[in-house]
């Protein structure tokens, strides 16, 4: 089970990643609209296309940060990084690009109401997981945790490299 301390976190990771997409936008759209004005395009369209480019561009920022970066970064968006968090499937393994776009689109759902609803998703969930955690089937981590893949990783067991057996003091066919 993941601990509440990482809902903290969380929130400000969230926060973070959002800061970042809108900012994104932001920038892209003045300076759609910069360049637009400086040829001469009339008020209406300027607007329409500032409006568009901004939309478009916090999409774009979103995908980047939410699927892409992920799926090359060891899980993490770059809120995550920045605060030491990393997604991963429930049963401990890498996710793949799909449970990262499944994420991303769920947030449409999870940032209802300035993203109280995944708030009190992720507090009402053992995993603490939000709504695109629990359809993509992940959960988000402190990345110094390590997580063992199967059973095992419910137990909170921790892996080893080595067994603190020698290979005589144990055989597989029954002889000392």
């Amino acid at each position: 089970m993941v601990g509440t301390a990482v809902v903290r976190r969380r929130v400000l990771q969230g926060l973070l990643d959002r800061l970042l997409s809108v900012a994104t936008g932001f920038v892209l759209a003045v300076l759609v609209i910069v360049v637009l004005k400086a040829l001469g395009v009339g008020e209406d369209p300027v607007a329409q296309a500032g409006a568009g480019t901004f939309v478009g561009g916090l999409v774009v920022a979103g995908i980047l940060n939410e699927v892409l970066l992920p799926s090359r970064n060891g899980g993490a968006t770059l809120g995550m990084k920045a605060l030491r968090l990393r997604v991963i499937r429930i049963d401990g393994s890498v996710p793949g690009r799909t449970q990262y776009f499944v994420r991303y689109l769920l947030w449409v759902v999870d940032g209802l109401f300035w993203a109280i609803v995944g708030l009190v998703v992720i507090l009402c969930t053992p995993h603490r997981q939000r709504v695109g955690d629990l359809a993509a089937r992940t959960i988000v981590v402190s990345a110094d945790e390590v997580v063992l893949p199967g059973p095992d990783s419910e137990l909170g067991a921790v892996p080893q490299t080595e067994l603190p057996l020698s290979a005589g003091q144990v055989r597989l066919d029954g002889r000392e």
